[in-house]
């Protein structure tokens, strides 16, 4: 699943930002109703929570929300967030070391840009959505594949480190990708 189309206000890339106390996660997907999941609602907490190769507990998003994406997936199916005390796990130090991951596979972040996507799609014959290659963050403004270049990127007060080039695989299904907003009271 892959963040598209978040609007958040520039507060929220403050290390110390909260949610505003009725501000949801709105997920939306093809021939489903929308998803409100509220933000700072009461958790309980699950463990032997697995991704790759991390497992440890995690906060639970509630019954409604497994419900919605055991329909949408097929298969049951659970919407968890990150639990500050659970385990962690150190990335590759080939490409970062010294830095801790979890609910990834590699590294948290896969930056792309707009020019990029333009570039590439000029040599196909069908042009490929940026949801393709599923990045989580969307650049624009520079020439194409700059970002393969970055070593230190700088959104707002918000520091990355480019690691390590990303290898992307065809997706099989066209709408894998959920599209996800925040509700305007997060703007507020």
């Amino acid at each position: 699943m892959a963040l598209m189309e978040v609007e958040l206000p520039p507060a929220a890339f403050d290390e110390d930002w909260q949610p505003a106390p009725h501000s949801c996660l709105v997920i939306r997907a093809p021939g489903m109703d929308t998803l409100k999941v509220p933000l700072a609602a009461e958790h309980t907490t699950l463990d032997d929570v697995s991704v790759w190769e991390w497992s440890g507990s995690a906060y639970d998003e509630g019954a409604e929300a497994a419900e919605w994406l055991s329909a949408y997936f097929g298969k049951p199916s659970r919407l968890v967030r990150f639990k500050e005390e659970s385990e962690i796990r150190p990335t590759n130090p080939k490409y970062a070391q010294g830095y801790k991951i979890t609910f990834t596979d590699c590294f948290p972040f896969l930056i792309a840009s707009q020019g990029s996507l333009d570039a590439q799609n000029d040599l196909l014959k069908e042009h490929v959505p940026i949801n393709r290659f599923r990045p989580n963050i969307l650049v624009d403004g520079c020439h194409p594949y700059a970002e393969d270049l970055w070593k230190t990127i700088k959104i707002n007060k918000l520091t990355f480190d480019g690691v390590k080039l990303c290898d992307r695989y065809k997706v099989k299904f066209p709408d894998l990708v959920l599209r996800l907003s925040m509700l305007a009271t997060i703007l507020s």
